[in-house]
């Protein structure tokens, strides 16, 4: 190993000009960012804030790996609908994980003595190889809460007090969670008139309702082939005018809603079961006295993933829409069943950390906090250093965040300096006059006023503050 390095060495002194034209750019590739201390005490913040709720409703974390046999994510499916990072790692075909639902489906099936229900949050970085733009990155992190092992729609009512519940606790008013039923779409084809076959077709262009508008819903849906080996899907206009009233029934309140879907589907089986889901969960929303002005029907909402089988949700920032769902999800009754015998019903949902954290950032809601110390000790010299150092691990062994200044710098002025700048809110001075008292200096930064203490007072100041 010291020849190694002796011999990397060697060749740095040899080739120091020529090394310095073939550095490697630092740059990010394109989707993917940094977060710098910043930013990221910010984030951990909020993450606390989302976990606790969690906890407070009982759920209980969970892990998996952050990379999965692409035959159980699914993506060795020749018409898998998501670009995703898939390679062969050795002799196995893997790819990274594109959700942290899959996942929690294949540890359901491995696990079969876990407790049901079974209500496990989860944090993880995901990746999907999408266009970058505002707030979605290819690389980004998911907290997601699911419920598995439970058919009651008390599960999905749940749900949407938890995204209720975190939103509001993170600070945010102004937003709508919207939700529909996946049996209540699954009805169209008969209602419409196409192919069962095409359905998630449909469901695809519905789900971009809110992003590009009806007239261009309209025009997808219309297209006509342009050769054999386009699938569009030539909808007729008594077949897109249907589509249209069903859209439609969306305005007015939500007992109007339920009313008009059952007067267009009348004795669809498939239907009915998904407006009594719907008036299930309404009534419940009501019963647990959550706002009705952050909750409603769409019928718009699809979800794009096809593993949903009942309720879907989305949540949009009324003050960014731009910006899309920051908290969805939905029940996925049979994803578990294509690893286990059993099918076990499950619901859930995902909030997009990133993206959440993205929006925050534009609405002005985040105040970016340099560091966590909450004491900055001073340094003099080298046998003063001594004292401070062991000052300082008193404050740490007492659960005070405590930094010593370690810059050659050891003027107070400096170090003065680089408190303020750090935003540290208190600095202790152990200096020759301090030292020969056997006392200390606490400096509080906000107010600017100092005193002289015992390290006895000093510790029990800053305990106190």
């Amino acid at each position: 190993m010291n020849q190694f390095f002796d011999t990397l060495n060697s060749d740095n002194q040899e080739t120091g000009e020529k090394e310095m034209t073939e550095r490697v750019k630092p740059e990010l590739l394109g989707g993917f960012r940094d977060y710098l201390p910043a930013d990221m005490i910010n984030r951990q913040m909020f993450i606390e804030k989302i976990q606790k709720i969690y906890e407070r409703f009982g759920f209980v974390p969970l892990d998996t790996p952050a990379i999965e046999r692409s035959s159980v994510l699914g993506t060795d499916i020749p018409d898998f609908g998501m670009e995703v990072y898939r390679f062969t790692a050795g002799d196995q075909d893997v790819t990274l994980r594109f959700d942290l639902t899959v996942p929690l489906a294949r540890v359901i099936a491995a696990y079969p003595d876990l407790p049901k229900p079974f209500k496990r949050y989860q944090i993880g970085k995901v990746w999907r190889k999408e266009k970058p733009q505002a707030g979605r990155f290819r690389e980004f992190v998911q907290f997601d809460v699911d419920i598995v092992g439970s058919k009651s729609m008390l599960a999905d009512t749940e749900i949407i007090i938890i995204i209720y519940t975190t939103l509001t606790e993170l600070g945010v008013d102004k937003f709508l969670i919207r939700f529909n039923s996946r049996k209540v779409l699954n009805a169209l084809p008969e209602y419409v008139g196409f192919d069962p076959k095409r359905i998630k077709d449909v469901l695809r262009i519905l789900d971009k309702l809110e992003k590009v508008g009806l007239d261009k819903v309209k025009e997808e849906l219309k297209r006509q082939p342009e050769n054999v080996y386009d699938e569009a899907l030539a909808f007729s206009d008594e077949s897109i005018k249907k589509i249209i009233v069903f859209l439609q029934i969306s305005s007015g309140d939500n007992i109007e809603i339920l009313k008009r879907l059952s007067g267009v589907f009348g004795g669809n089986e498939t239907a009915k079961a998904g407006i009594k889901e719907l008036r299930e969960i309404c009534d419940n929303l009501i019963v647990a006295g959550i706002p009705q002005k952050n909750w409603e029907i769409d019928l718009s909402v699809a979800r794009g993933l096809d593993y949903y089988t009942g309720p879907v949700f989305e949540t949009t920032l009324l003050e960014l829409p731009s910006i899309g769902s920051v908290f969805s999800g939905g029940r996925f009754d049979g994803l578990i069943g294509k690893f286990a015998n059993d099918s076990i019903p499950a619901t859930g949902a995902s909030i997009g950390v990133d993206r959440f954290y993205a929006a925050l950032e534009q609405l002005g809601k985040l105040k970016t906090i340099p560091t966590t110390t909450k004491v900055l000790v001073t340094v003099f010299n080298e046998l003063l250093g001594k004292k401070s150092l062991e000052f300082a691990q008193k404050l740490r062994n007492t659960g005070i965040n405590t930094e010593v200044y370690l810059n050659e710098e050891k003027l107070l002025k400096e170090q003065m300096i680089y408190a303020v700048k750090q935003e540290i809110p208190f600095v202790v001075i152990i200096g020759p006059d301090e030292e020969k008292k056997g006392m200390v200096t606490l400096k509080d930064l906000q107010t600017r006023k100092q005193v002289l203490l015992t390290e006895e007072e000093c510790l029990a100041m800053l305990k106190g503050s």
